[in-house]
């Protein structure tokens, strides 16, 4: 499906504080951060919700050799930014720090048939012209080339180092580090330093009672003026305040849904920028 990127959508995004650029000014000249008035955004899967105060900086996503190109948009939580590239099923929650340089494994060979070779999948690539038969024809057609897994997913608070590489379908939980160059193949587990290939946990931010402790505060889900008006340079301490009040204000951002239908959206789609969620 394909979005129109209008000067509406473009008023959209700034209205919601979301930035295609670092500190992206107001849209002018058809322009907003890497987005131009008239740009196709093609858009897969399910809608996508993005929160107030989020960047990403990356520009169109580009994938390995093979997968699918994306529109550079996904659904994102507040106070997170990318300086990568996202693709659309990826999915980051609140505070997360994305350094640039991120590459999801999003494109594989099948490996239980008889060969590994393209010829099985391409059979359109000229090294194969004139023998692709009508087996290989059926097999490319039915071939899921990311795997049928899904995108990577970052919970909150998670800082993502540069020119790290995630496998499809791995969780980053939250709190967690992965640190410069790692290759990520299986699940980070909360508040973890994972580094290397493949990558390991070196070391827990903090012990797992006070890690226990955070995850319960939930504290993302809180207003920040008021989680950051308190000593935050102590995380026990903040988590105490946090459990034992339940007058806390909650943190409920502006949310724009992009859900496009078969044609691309028009300015009247995009147009009550006063809606706490909007659909374009």
């Amino acid at each position: 499906m394909t979005l129109r990127a209008t000067d509406a959508l473009l008023r959209a995004l700034h209205a919601h504080r979301i930035f295609p650029k670092y500190n992206a000014p107001p849209p002018a000249a058809g322009g907003y951060g890497w987005l131009r008035r008239g740009d196709d955004l093609l858009l897969r899967g399910r809608p996508l919700r993005l929160e107030e105060r989020a960047g990403l900086y990356g520009g169109p996503y580009k994938p390995l050799v093979g997968g699918h190109k994306g529109s550079g948009l996904c659904s994102i939580g507040s106070f997170s930014y990318s300086y990568s590239a996202l693709p659309e099923g990826m999915t980051v929650g609140r505070y997360c720090s994305i350094s640039s340089g991120l590459r999801i494994l999003d494109s594989s060979h099948p490996t239980g048939i008889l060969t590994t070779s393209a010829i099985s999948f391409r059979p359109r690539n000229r090294l194969f012209e004139g023998i692709a038969t009508a087996r290989l024809e059926a097999f490319a057609a039915a071939f899921d080339v990311i795997g049928g897994k899904a995108m990577p997913m970052l919970e909150h608070d998670v800082w993502i180092g540069a020119n790290v590489t995630l496998a499809m379908g791995v969780r980053i939980g939250t709190g967690a580090i992965v640190a410069s160059n790692a290759v990520v193949t299986a699940d980070v587990p909360p508040y973890a330093l994972v580094a290397g290939n493949p990558a390991a946990v070196r070391k827990l931010r903090f012990a797992e009672p006070l890690a226990a402790q955070l995850l319960a505060s939930r504290w993302w889900e809180v207003d920040p003026r008021f989680v950051f008006d308190l000593d935050f340079t102590q995380p026990a301490a903040v988590c105490e305040r946090l459990l034992c009040d339940d007058a806390m204000p909650r943190y409920e951002p502006a949310v724009l849904l992009l859900a496009p239908d078969d044609k691309a959206a028009s300015d009247d789609a995009a147009a009550a920028l006063a809606d706490q969620e909007i659909t374009v």
